[in-house]
């Protein structure tokens, strides 16, 4: 909505007038016409264009007059910075009050005081975490293929980027947030949701531009809003009963936006969301889930078009990353390697934020730049694309440049110099969701077409709600496979310029590269503690996997929140420390505990390691809560066991942290670590490829059953239910599980739930054919001469059927990592066959190109790539594919 007509029905609505403090009269202004003030000069749909023009000749504050209300705009680093501050300033949503009329008090449009902001906030924060995404991801990809798709069956004509890429981002907030289809690419007409939402942000935003007393007028459009809301809440509704109907009796998956909203409660009061509010959470993400987006996708779009130099970089990254395959199927992981993208997006959105502006307003009367009165509630617009053409981000700021966002350069700048996404609590909630989106997508783009400014394109801005490229068209053309390199041949320069080899993400610097683990160590006895703070369950996954890594290493591992350790850190004994933070406070569950250090009563000589998680969006806050438990430890007189790392969840998180703990396992074993039996020192020092069994099996008569491992309980499911509708051609199967606990058993957070899967009989039974076993033979396990016991371990010394050891205890269904690849093409007798796996062992940074666990086989996509010749060496025929 443009800023200044909602100011000025805001303003009026409740009887002040903006500027009439003392000293108001100083800010900077045009001059007025009487009436009308400045209302006639700002061009309609030009606001954001104009303002720019207006801060560059009146300065980082002025003032524009709408009839009888003022309204201040605010561009200035240092004003910002100080506007930014939520000790003194909240958001203000007069500026976007008319969206109220379908968006209620839903995230976006709640006043500072509703309840049901803080509520809604706090339920649907988890659907936006680092596990969430990760399960998101799977879907993106389908829909980013729609993509694909339809520019391919378009071969060499124009497509409207714009359009596409809402599209687009619909469909993936539809089917992510609430399991609804849009299906946008198979309609030849928009969805009825489609047309009365723009129709309802059009009239919205013009709601207030008639000149006041004549709103008589406008009769006949407040009719049609009225229908336009009916359909959208009727969508709402409809999405929301058949979800439940679905849930039989209420039973339902939480890993989504609807999930969480039908069936989660608030941490603070105990209470869910009630279905008016569900409503308007649906609306507030139909909305602004994919406006934004689409735009930071064109507009990132339009620069990589038009600048060669630029796009060539982007492209070495995704050659480097996916080599000469056309249609890769990219990881979670994948996206987080993208680096130089990632650039030019957060470079794209600094030139032109798609939601151009965002208003907050004083919790108290107060002063700003030292001479400005401000009341209480009075609204102050921050200009987004004035702030991010400051003189402060160096030389012609005007000029797309994504360097501005290496790691170096961005951690120099003041931290609200960028806010594409708005300030504190109240900023986009989905900023990750939607940056993983986009990266992805623009990923694929670049790695599968050239792009051809047919019609010598230059920008023209449309402004709505958000802001757009208008009329932006270009020509995608197949890349050749001569033109496309494999990373092994991109130059060293060229992959480091796009980002291909990543920076580190700890203090370290770049290129940082992990310690090799001692060999032939182990710490058999030793306590080690590790600690999490974590609100959304990212730092509690990782340092869970760190207990899991020190157990195996020989530790006695205990895992608990860091409030729990409050006064409980004893002298000698090694902590570590996964902590991240929440709009630059502790977590729920490290609060206490950061008291507790800044109390000064944390002990001295404590060996310590800190795994800081963070997202650089965040910049002014980014990395702070594990910094000031680095720095309070330190204080106290312990000392780090190797130095703190800074996580970026945008990054790649799973490389960034096998960094840093290859150091920790290496000073800790250094430390605690004693010799081991010389023949397990031994293999230590070997390849990575196993030479030998790590299991003996025995027959026996004794009566089989299905193993459970020491220190955990059999539980007995007595409900389940299928989830997902399995008849859409995006369904997956998920299931509802109720568990009866054993009697005295009790459950708390963070306990783990172990649940074996079965792998399909038809696969069980191939399995045993091809091993030449009998899936009925009673079978005993014991550990092989020499095995080490790394890696995962089978159950030994008890009775169990092939069968049952095939169907719950190994994993028959996950593609072959790199390393077991390796290992079955050492054991190869067939030549072909050898080779083949070795190729499929050789992917890009030593990884398995065999496929992965999100996205399945890539052979078994799209079909097998040729056959090899018969070879009298091979002993048997490859099976059939």
């Amino acid at each position: 909505m443009n800023p200044s007509t909602a100011l000025r029905r805001s303003t009026r609505a409740t009887g002040r007038r903006i500027g009439t403090a003392p000293g108001a009269g100083s800010v900077p202004e045009r001059t007025r016409l009487p009436l009308f003030g400045h209302a006639l000069s700002v061009p309609a749909g030009g606001f954001t264009e104009h303002t720019l023009r207006e801060a560059r000749a009146l300065g980082p504050l002025f003032n524009l007059r709408f009839f009888d209300t003022d309204c201040w705009m605010v561009s200035g680093p240092e004003l910002v910075a100080e506007l930014c501050d939520e000790t003194r300033f909240r958001k203000s949503v007069q500026p976007i009050a008319a969206v109220r009329e379908f968006a209620g008090d839903g995230l976006f449009t709640a006043f500072g005081d509703e309840p049901n902001w803080r509520k809604a906030h706090n339920i649907l924060m988890p659907a936006f975490s680092y596990n969430a995404l990760r399960a998101y991801h799977p879907t993106m990809v389908t829909v980013a293929r729609r993509v694909l798709d339809a520019w391919d069956r378009n071969a060499g004509t124009p497509v409207d980027v714009p359009e596409d890429m809402t599209r687009l981002t619909l469909d993936t907030i539809g089917l992510c947030g609430f399991g609804h289809d849009f299906e946008c690419f198979e309609r030849t007409t928009p969805h009825p949701f489609i047309t009365a939402m723009v129709s309802a942000l059009d009239h919205a935003q013009r709601k207030d531009t008639f000149i006041p007393g004549l709103d008589f007028l406008r009769r006949g459009a407040e009719a049609r809003q009225r229908i336009n809301i009916e359909t959208m809440n009727r969508l709402a509704d409809d999405i929301v009963r058949r979800r439940r109907a679905a849930s039989d009796g209420g039973a339902d998956s939480a890993d989504d936006l609807l999930g969480l909203m039908l069936h989660a409660e608030d941490k603070d009061t105990g209470q869910p969301l009630d279905d008016m509010n569900i409503r308007y959470q649906m609306l507030t993400f139909l909305i602004a889930g994919h406006e934004t987006t689409s735009g930071a996708l064109s507009f990132a779009l339009y620069y990589l078009l038009k600048n060669p130099s630029v796009l060539a970089a982007a492209r070495a990254e995704t050659d480097a990353l996916w080599g000469t395959d056309p249609d890769p199927d990219p990881t979670y992981e994948d996206i987080g390697r993208l680096h130089y993208l990632r650039q030019v997006l957060n470079e794209s959105l600094r030139l032109w934020p798609t939601a151009p502006a965002f208003a907050v307003e004083p919790l108290e009367d107060t002063v700003i730049g030292g001479r400005y009165p401000v009341h209480k509630g009075q609204p102050l617009t921050v200009l987004t694309p004035v702030l991010h053409r400051d003189p402060a981000w160096g030389d012609n700021p005007e000029l797309f440049d994504p360097a501005r966002f290496d790691p170096e350069q961005a951690d120099s700048r003041p931290g609200h110099l960028y806010k594409p996404f708005g300030n504190g609590e109240r900023s986009c909630i989905g900023r990750q969701f939607a940056l993983h989106e986009a990266t992805l997508m623009l990923g694929l783009i670049v790695h599968r077409y050239r792009l051809i400014d047919h019609a010598d394109y230059e920008l023209k801005i449309k402004e709505t709600l958000t802001i757009k490229p208008d009329g932006f068209t270009l020509v995608p053309v197949r890349r050749e496979e001569s033109e496309r390199r494999r990373a092994a041949t991109v130059s060293r320069e060229t992959a480091e310029r796009a980002g291909a080899m990543g920076p580190s993400g700890t203090t370290g610097g770049p290129g940082a590269t992990g310690t090799a683990v001692p060999a032939g160590l182990r710490a058999p006895g030793t306590t080690l503690t590790v600690l999490h703070g974590s609100n959304l369950g990212t730092s509690r996954t990782l340092a869970a996997d760190l207990a899991d890594q020190g157990a195996r290493h020989g530790f006695r591992t205990s895992l608990a929140p860091l409030d729990d350790a409050v006064g409980a850190l004893a002298p000698g004994q090694p902590v570590l420390i996964v902590a991240s933070s929440y709009n630059g406070r502790p977590t729920d569950d490290a609060c206490r505990f950061v008291e507790w250090l800044e109390s000064g009563a944390a002990p001295a000589d404590v060996p310590y390691a800190v795994l800081g998680i963070g997202d650089r969006n965040w910049a002014a806050t980014y990395q702070r809560v594990p910094t000031l438990i680095d720095e309070q430890l330190t204080a106290a007189g312990s000392t780090p066991l190797v130095e703190r790392a800074a996580v970026d969840v945008s990054a790649d998180v799973a490389t960034e942290v096998e960094r840093w703990s290859g150091r920790v396992w290496g000073a800790l074993l250094d430390r605690y670590g004693v010799p081991v039996d010389p023949a397990e020192a031994a293999d230590a020092e070997r390849p990575a490829v196993p030479t030998g069994p790590r299991h003996t099996v025995t027959d026996t008569d004794a009566a089989p059953g299905l193993p459970v491992p020491d220190g955990l309980v059999p539980l007995t499911v007595v409900e389940t239910g299928e989830l997902a509708d399995l008849d859409h051609p995006l369904g997956r199967s998920k299931r509802f599980l109720r568990l009866d606990l054993a009697h005295g058993m009790e459950y708390r957070t963070a306990d783990h739930l172990l649940v074996r899967p079965a792998n399909p009989a038809a696969l069980v039974d191939r399995t045993a054919a091809v091993l030449g076993l009998d899936p009925e033979r009673t079978v005993v396990l014991g550990a092989a001469p020499g095995a080490t016991g790394r890696g995962p371990s089978l159950p030994t010394g008890e009775p169990m059927t092939v069968r049952t050891l095939l169907t719950h205890l190994v994993e028959l269904g996950r593609p072959a990592t790199a390393r077991q690849a390796r290992a079955l093409a050492a054991h190869a007798p067939c030549p072909p066959e050898r080779a083949t796996l070795e190729r499929h062992a050789d992917g890009p940074d030593g990884r398995s190109r065999c496929g992965s666990p999100a996205t399945g086989s890539r052979t078994g996509r799209r079909g097998p790539r040729g056959a090899a010749p018969a070879d009298p060496r091979c002993r048997r025929p490859a099976p059939a594919r």
